[in-house]
């Protein structure tokens, strides 16, 4: 007797399946691996060109938002003050001192002055060959309102503003600085200047804010007190003087005074400069982005003695690398009487045009008329955070650069001379030229336009 060895058909048709073999597997491996690999080199340049771009977006942002800012100051220079207090004919009295007011002008432009003044900032701008000016801009830049005041007292020789604090300019300041706006104290800020025109006069008067307090609860002040400090003081009304004060006497009759302000823009490092910006500009990675040597544009007040506010400091565009600036100046006209002088333009050159610094200079100079200046002309430049171009392109007509060398990411090589070498820089070294975004305005000074002295 025999007993059946069929299998069940489930198993039957299981045992007759063909499996892969070694070599199928290892085909199918060989060539997915070339797919993952192939998709992984395609993300990553994806990946790498999406981040180039978005720096030079961020780039060309920032650019726009220095511009922007810039020429909003620009466009204020010399309001309710003076394009050139030296020379004048509405200032009462040139005050000997200090020197940030006798140095009071519309704006006044320095000649490379952002390596003159902070030199050791400048390694990367000096191997690009490039040397940012400075421009000084007055005006008062922090409020629009003029305010009235009832009287200027005397207190053992120091004068004392009192503002009438039902005033139109008051209320609508308090109103202000409930929102985003500057309050009484921010805008009446110490060693700001002060101007002082008298009800009856023509002509304004200078001091300089020691303090100022404010009594009351807002918005029904019952005091506000601006203390002077005693250099320069105000002039007195002596005799038959046509302008100057006479503390609780005639100026009882009251009259209008504002803030003015001069503020400095320029290119420097905010590393050391023990801002709250020190952290946000401390290097990550110097080895490939080369932020040890990087700049920023800056924005700072100026005291009374010339010397920067540090609370003040602002940045106000990232990775800047360039500024310049050309003017327009109006000639002196040649009929007496006539007031249409003609227009002279010196715009930005690859060689620095010395009228531009020579006119537009510190109004102590020799030769300096920024009263003059009609229009202003800037070029801001600013840089990519990291290198991504191994090449550098030719410049411009007017001396700007298309790409930046960061030299010192190459260990062991000279990229400067690398870079004037062809083919110097070592195979498989990173590229060491970032791109710019150079961007140009021309900037009218309206509170200039009919200057004729």
């Amino acid at each position: 007797m025999t007993t059946s060895r069929r299998l069940p058909p489930a198993r039957a048709r299981a045992s007759g399946q063909r499996g892969f073999t070694l070599v199928e597997l290892i085909v199918a491996m060989a060539a997915g691996l070339v797919v993952s690999l192939a998709a992984f080199l395609l993300s990553k340049n994806a990946t790498r060109f999406f981040q180039n771009e978005t720096r030079a977006s961020a780039s060309h942002l920032a650019a726009t938002i220095g511009l922007n800012r810039l020429a909003a100051d620009l466009q204020r220079a010399a309001y309710l003050s003076t394009p050139n207090i030296l020379v004048d004919p509405d200032v009462c009295q040139v005050p000997p001192t200090p020197i940030g007011l006798r140095h009071l002008a519309g704006i006044s432009i320095l000649r490379g002055g952002s390596v003159i003044r902070n030199a050791p900032d400048h390694g990367q701008s000096n191997a690009n060959e490039l040397y940012p000016d400075s421009i000084v801009i007055g005006g008062s830049l922090s409020s629009t309102e003029l305010f009235e005041f009832r009287n200027i007292s005397d207190a053992s020789g120091t004068l004392i503003v009192e503002l009438n604090p039902n005033s139109a300019a008051v209320q609508r300041t308090l109103a202000r600085a409930n929102g985003s706006g500057q309050g009484l104290l921010q805008i009446f800020a110490p060693d700001r200047i002060l101007r002082v025109m008298v009800r009856g006069q023509t002509q304004f008067q200078y001091g300089v804010i020691e303090s100022a307090t404010v009594q009351g609860a807002p918005p029904t002040l019952t005091a506000i007190t601006i203390t002077l400090k005693l250099d320069p003081g105000l002039p007195r009304l002596e005799g038959l003087a046509r302008c100057g004060v006479t503390p609780g006497g005639n100026t009882g009759d009251g009259g209008w005074v504002n803030v003015v302000n001069r503020v400095r823009y320029e290119i420097r490092s905010l590393r050391t400069a023990g801002t709250p910006y020190t952290p946000l500009v401390t290097p990550i990675a110097p080895a490939q982005t080369g932020d040890d040597g990087r700049t920023e544009l800056v924005r700072v007040e100026l005291d009374d003695a010339d010397q920067p506010i540090l609370e003040t400091t602002e940045l106000i565009a990232e990775y800047a690398v360039d500024l310049k600036f050309g003017i327009s100046i109006a000639n002196e006209g040649g009929v007496p009487g006539v007031t249409n002088p003609s227009i002279e333009r010196f715009p930005i050159t690859a060689i620095d045009d010395t009228n531009v610094y020579n006119i537009a200079a510190e109004n102590s100079q020799s030769g300096a008329a920024p009263q003059r200046v009609r229009s202003v002309q800037v070029r801001l430049s600013t840089r990519t955070r990291a290198p991504d171009r191994d090449a550098d392109l030719p410049g411009g007509p007017d001396g700007r650069r298309r790409r930046f060398l960061i030299p010192g990411i190459v260990t062991g090589v000279d990229t400067l001379a690398a870079a004037q070498l062809a083919g110097a820089i070592p195979a498989g070294a990173p590229p060491v030229f970032a791109r710019m975004r150079t961007l140009y305005a021309d900037i009218a000074l309206p509170n200039q336009a009919y200057v004729t002295w």
